[in-house]
């Protein structure tokens, strides 16, 4: 009997030694399948880039410059915009400068740039329902942000703040919708930063009387002329859509890094605890004790690479279509600017106009169009930067979550930014942002809470190089 069990166990560490270099074969590439993916028992593969802990830490740090700049420049934005123009404008010309850049350089990638030779432009990257449900999202969701900003519809020093909720709303959008463990280190690591939010956010949270480093001579500085009971439905509006943003991560995350086109293979193996990059699993226990494994059916040389480029230009092209469908807001009582679609079209084409008339930046009486020259541009440049490095983020760190960390951490930085600097009204409508320097109670609680969230950022890093230097191991054995 002894003699028997010694030759099935050796049997056994054949099967798995196999096992391990045929996976190992699909491994080898930039793009390579790392770890499994279980839904409701079900096993995927997921799809992982190797990389070098330079080029994972520079991803990071654009992800964090890129975020840093949009909520700085947005509100100067939608206040130079809104001298001619409304917000619907600014998401149109956005959308549409965005989806044109990610296409030219999707199209210079493909003929001077190796890693995009074999790309295929016009082929969808994912599924198209997923990407639909992506786009839909997305878009909405910044149809929801842009709109409760736009006007201070969100009491002004509420609207900073309040973006510290992302981190909470993504956590529960990840237990909800991708079904997956996720490892105490992680979670550890993102209730740090969430202590850290909360402490570098709650002092302008109930200050009132100053916002973005200008203390408000009249009310309506902070509130705008709306209604109290205005301002509670567009807080509502504004934490939904806080919601949806971070759940386009979550949705990303979910059918980005998921290839269903493998078939079962079942090998006679003791079961082991794998840690992936994300999430800690262990193989199920199926069939009379034996192990389900996926074996890729195409070959590793011919797997379709992923492109955060190639990605990021498809969820702007569906969701440019939306954002066409949905001119209609712009006529809204109370939400757009324009009384009718002749307004409306008056209001767009000035918009456009503005977005291409070169102007200095001025600090006193503006032009016409103020200052939407230089603040839209920068703005567009930004958040090309943004919506690229944030895909290729998450296909690195395989975590919406540790996305959603990373992008939150900018928050206490941009106080600090308001801190140094100030937003200006203007008698026209338009603002501008001057040097300020000030000690205050929201520059001090930054200062306190920013060394909080980088510890919790420093142990999301930690963990991942951790598990994924596990993983590398794993697959060259």
């Amino acid at each position: 009997m002894e003699d028997d069990e010694d030759e099935l166990l050796q049997a056994t560490d054949d099967d798995s030694s196999d096992t391990e270099d045929q996976d190992h074969e699909h491994c080898s590439s930039t793009e390579t399948q790392c770890g499994e993916h279980y839904i409701e028992n079900q096993i995927y593969p997921l799809i992982c880039w190797s990389h070098s802990k330079c080029g994972f830490l520079i991803t990071k740090a654009s992800l964090i410059f890129s975020s840093t700049c949009l909520m700085i420049l947005l509100p100067t934005y939608l206040d130079s915009i809104n001298i001619q123009s409304d917000a619907y404008n600014l998401i149109f010309i956005d959308s549409t400068i965005t989806t044109l850049i990610l296409i030219l350089s999707l199209i210079i990638g493909k003929f001077f740039f190796n890693n995009y030779k074999n790309l295929k432009i016009f082929n969808c990257p994912i599924k198209i329902s997923h990407l639909l449900i992506i786009s839909f999202v997305y878009t909405t969701s910044g149809f929801l942000i842009i709109y409760s900003v736009d006007r201070k519809r969100v009491m002004c020093h509420l609207q900073d703040p309040m973006k510290g909720s992302l981190l909470v709303f993504s956590l529960l959008s990840y237990f909800i919708f991708c079904k997956k463990f996720m490892g105490l280190q992680r979670i550890f690591s993102a209730t740090t930063i969430i202590v850290g939010l909360f402490i570098a956010l709650d002092y302008g949270l109930c200050d009132e009387f100053k916002c973005r480093g200008f203390e408000r001579v009249h009310v309506a500085d902070d509130t705008g002329n709306w209604p109290w009971r205005i301002h509670s439905t567009w807080i509502a509006i504004y934490v939904l859509g806080l919601v949806l943003f971070s759940g386009y991560f979550t949705f990303m995350e979910r059918y980005l890094l998921i290839r269903n086109n493998d078939v079962p293979v079942a090998i006679n193996s003791t079961p082991f605890f794998l840690t992936t990059i994300s999430r800690s699993v262990a193989f199920p226990v199926v069939e009379n004790g034996r192990n389900i494994v996926r074996r890729d059916q195409t070959n590793g040389n011919n797997l379709e690479k992923l492109s955060s480029l190639h990605m990021a230009f498809y969820v702007h092209l569906v969701g440019w279509f939306m954002i066409i469908v949905m001119f209609w807001i712009g006529i809204i009582p109370s939400v757009g600017k324009g009384d009718n679609i002749s307004e409306f079209l008056n209001m767009t084409s000035k918009g456009i106009i503005c977005h291409f008339q070169p102007h200095l930046f001025q600090s006193k009486e503006l032009s016409e169009c103020g200052n939407t020259f230089i603040f839209s541009w920068l703005f567009m440049a930004c958040y090309v930067l943004f919506t690229v490095m944030s895909i290729k983020f998450i296909l690195m760190s395989q975590s919406a979550v540790y996305t959603v960390a990373t992008i939150s951490s900018s928050l206490p930085v941009v106080t600090i930014w308001w801190s140094l600097f100030k937003l200006v009204p203007l008698q026209n409508g338009g603002s501008v942002i001057l040097w300020s320097p000030t000690l205050s109670g929201e520059l001090i609680c930054a200062l306190l809470g920013l060394p909080i969230v980088l510890i919790g950022l420093l142990l999301f890093c930690k963990s991942h190089f951790k598990e994924y230097h596990q993983w590398s191991g794993v697959m060259e054995k």
